[in-house]
């Protein structure tokens, strides 16, 4: 049956075929039967016609009465359909005749005694004339079978014309009750092709309760399930094609190149970060390529043409995740290379993540900060840090080959007279000239190093004996005797007293070393300065060492007694002068001089030799915490912290642990280092600055501007304020030169987002400079002095200078 019938066509159909079969069978049943009927009926007939036949002529017949046989014949023709009649006697002989041609012989076949066996339009039969059980002749006669075909004709007509009737009407009544059975499916089908085209919200009436409603129903359900998901759908696949356009709109962003390779080895993304560090022309298209492929029409030259190209290659075959590779390039740039494995949700490999990053700036940025984390940033010699180092290795190489070396320490006799007369300037290009000449007298195995201030150590890895360090040292010394210095239009000498320690006579340990090579400097400078010294147990200790050992025992005293103190200092803002918060000074009670103080001038230095800074910087951090929570009205509180303390890791933990065991808010602890310390070893200072930082703390560096670049600092050390150095302040409103700084480092602060605060203000002048300049916060005489019992502690608003 076609498929483009509808339902109800095929409805109509199926069932009139079915009822065309069965009127069929009907009809032709029905025919049968009524031929059978009328059959019987004739045979019945026949049997009469026999009866009467034998009946009339047997008597004519048997008296051999001629004229009666044939008038009875010639009656019977043409009734009951007898077609003709030969009467014809035992002889043979015809005697009597109707309906029959003279000379014509009789049928071969009479025997058919049945109608059924008829073959023609006429029946033909005989039977015998018997009279008293005696034969006396046979009667041949035809009777017509017309009236059978006829009847049956009209019979099938009858029935073919009743059939097609009652197909008519089955037709009509099938094709409505059709169209009532499946006009709601109908209704179905256009629903469904208006949903299938897009009108999710058609929907049909229920209108009943049978099969076809249960159907419309079953499409209603169907329809606001799949409308739903389709609307899920249609939200997830426009929130997917947004993170795709995120994701692709970040992958173009990056600064990473980023290549995707499928299975095949063939491209499949590749981001714009990816083109421009192969310098690949921005129309060129690599998808379907390989990555080899593309990086051999690239625009740069690799250092090693066969590296990348069998990097790739390998990689491309094995799904596994391969560690960074650096590849260098002709025009000098370093590019690092990953691979990663890709797999889909199931765990199925699908290609490589090839991610390309140009590390030029980084890796100069690196070799940079290494630098400046073992390099002195005023003279570029070493600095403590990587003495240090320097000095277990040669402590480790000559333990195990048996060698000799040599420590050789030595400061400036008369540095302090240089900075006082002609300032920090004068000083710092004296160190300089200093570092200079002192490195073309070294050998390149040995180490120059500045240790801080005007302290130098120069470390000898492998001697043959002490003569090969009294050699150096003499050059050494005399070489800085006869260095020139001018300043100010005056000619100057420097000098140094250099002491020398060997290992391992002399120590096995770095401390130990370096502590007998100081000895040997101070023994040196007994010695009348300007000359040289090997470390000497036996010799007298000098005056200044007896200094030393007597403040010691008098720091160690302090602490037992609990003798230091804390004086607070008001920093004010510029604009208002209204106090921003206090600074925290240290003091030492004298027990010797009753009611005076000890400025830190002269224990700090000798704290810092010793070691007994890191206990003072604890205890100022204990004290500052209690301090902030007993006065909680005050704002906040600036503390100093020795450049020693930089290199305890474990102090940013200290800190944090005593502001939680008191309850002090960590932003009102300001944190304050000296620029000299923080850029003498670069990594523990920003290291350290981070850690308080996560603290929750915020920093300062103190003294900025003493160091030769200090403004290059600023983007390692990522303090809070700067602290100008007071030396720039002082004599402010007559140095030019002085105001030309301090408005630099103010308009930089500013552009850096950071707060800038002016030290030693000691006069009205200076204070409106500073404030023109755009200088945040100022402290210092002319505002207020250093007391223990400062009004601000009081909750009290401290006398303010007026405008």
């Amino acid at each position: 049956m076609p498929r483009g019938l509808s339902l109800r066509s095929k409805l109509v159909i199926l069932s009139l075929i079915v009822e065309v079969v069965m009127l069929t069978l009907l009809v032709v049943n029905s025919v049968r039967l009524s031929q059978d009927s009328l059959l019987n009926q004739a045979q019945v007939r026949y049997t009469e016609l026999n009866t009467l036949f034998n009946a009339a002529l047997a008597a004519p017949l048997a008296q051999r009465d001629y004229a009666t046989l044939h008038e009875i014949l010639a009656e019977s023709e043409h009734q009951d359909g007898i077609v003709y009649a030969v009467l014809v006697d035992n002889s043979g002989l015809i005697v009597a005749s109707s309906g029959w041609e003279k000379g014509r012989a009789l049928p071969t076949s009479m025997a058919a005694t049945k109608f059924s066996h008829a073959r023609t339009d006429q029946f033909d039969t005989s039977t015998q004339i018997m009279l008293a059980g005696q034969k006396y002749g046979t009667l041949y006669y035809g009777v017509s079978t017309r009236f059978l075909s006829e009847a049956r004709s009209h019979l099938v007509q009858q029935s073919i014309l009743i059939a097609g009737v009652e197909i008519l009407l089955s037709t009509l009544l099938l094709a409505g009750l059709g169209y009532w059975l499946t006009r709601h499916l109908a209704s179905l089908t256009r629903a469904s092709d208006a949903f299938a085209q897009g009108q999710l919200e058609i929907r049909l009436p229920m209108r009943s309760n049978d099969e076809v409603g249960a159907l419309t129903h079953a499409f209603n359900s169907m329809a606001d399930a799949i409308a739903g998901q389709i609307g899920a759908l249609t939200a997830s696949t426009a929130q997917l094609h947004e993170e795709q356009a995120r994701l692709i709109a970040l992958l173009h962003a990056m600064k990473l190149g980023i290549l995707f390779a499928d299975t095949d080895n063939r491209i499949i993304y590749y981001n714009p970060a990816f083109q421009h560090i192969w310098r690949l022309p921005p129309d060129l298209s690599l998808h379907g390529k390989s990555p080899a492929e593309a990086i051999a029409q690239t625009g740069c030259m690799l250092a090693d043409p066969n590296q990348l190209v069998s990097l790739m290659t390998a990689s491309a075959d094995s799904p596994e995740e391969h560690p960074a590779t650096e590849i260098r390039l002709s025009d000098g740039r370093l590019l690092t290379r990953l691979s990663h494995p890709v797999y889909d949700a199931t765990k199925k490999f699908i290609g490589h993540l090839w991610m390309f990053e140009d590390v030029t700036q980084e890796q100069q940025t690196a070799q940079q900060l290494v630098y400046l984390a073992e390099r002195d940033s005023l003279t570029g010699l070493f600095n403590r840090h990587r003495l240090h180092e320097e000095m277990e290795k040669l402590l480790a190489e000559a333990e195990r080959t048996g060698t000799q070396g040599a420590l050789l320490f030595f400061d400036l006799d008369e540095f302090k007279y240089i900075n006082d007369t002609f300032g920090h300037y004068a000083g710092d290009a004296t160190l300089i000239r200093i570092a200079t000449e002192l490195s073309t007298l070294i050998r390149r195995n040995e180490v120059l190093a500045r240790l801080g201030g005007d302290e130098f150590a120069l470390l000898i890895p492998q001697i043959s004996d002490l003569k090969q360090a009294e050699d150096l040292a003499e050059r050494v010394v005399q070489a800085i005797a006869r260095l020139p210095l001018i300043f100010e239009e005056q000619h100057l000498h420097v000098t140094i007293s250099l002491g020398i320690a060997l290992y391992p006579q002399h120590g096995t340990t770095i401390e130990g070393l370096i502590a007998h090579a100081d000895t040997a400097m101070y023994q040196a400078k007994a010695c009348g300065k300007n000359t040289w010294q090997v470390y000497r147990p036996e010799l007298d200790m000098g005056k200044e060492m007896v200094a030393r050992l007597t403040w010691n025992e008098r720091l160690s005293h302090a602490f037992e007694k609990n003798l230091f103190r804390l004086h607070f200092q008001g920093v004010y803002h510029t604009a208002d002068r209204t106090l921003s918060h206090l600074e925290a000074l240290v003091r030492m009670i004298d027990e010797e001089k009753p009611g005076e103080l000890v400025m830190p001038a002269l224990f700090i230095p000798i704290a810092e030799k010793s070691g007994k800074i890191l206990e003072l910087d604890r205890w100022v951090i204990n004290e500052a915490v209690t301090v902030l929570a007993r006065h909680l009205k005050l704002r906040a509180l600036a503390i100093n912290l020795s450049g020693r303390s930089l290199a305890d890791p474990s102090l940013p933990g200290y800190i944090q642990d005593t502001l939680v065991r008191h309850g002090v808010d960590p932003r009102r602890l300001l944190i304050e280092i000296t620029e000299t310390s923080a850029i003498g070893d670069l990594l523990d200072a920003g290291r350290f600055i981070e850690a308080l930082h996560l603290t929750g703390c915020a920093t300062c560096l103190d003294d900025f501007g003493t160091g030769f670049s200090s403004f290059a600092y600023l983007k390692y050390l990522k303090v809070d304020t700067l602290k100008i150095d007071g030396l720039f302040i002082r004599d402010l409103p007559n140095d030019p030169d002085n105001q030309l700084f301090v408005k630099s480092i103010a308009d930089v602060a500013r552009g850096m987002g950071k707060i800038t605060v002016a030290e030693f203000v000691e006069d009205e002048a200076t204070l409106e400079l500073l404030n023109r300049f755009g200088v945040d916060l100022v402290q210092g005489y002319f505002l207020d002095r250093p007391i223990a019992d400062h009004p601000a502690l009081r909750g009290e608003a401290p006398m303010e200078k007026s405008a």
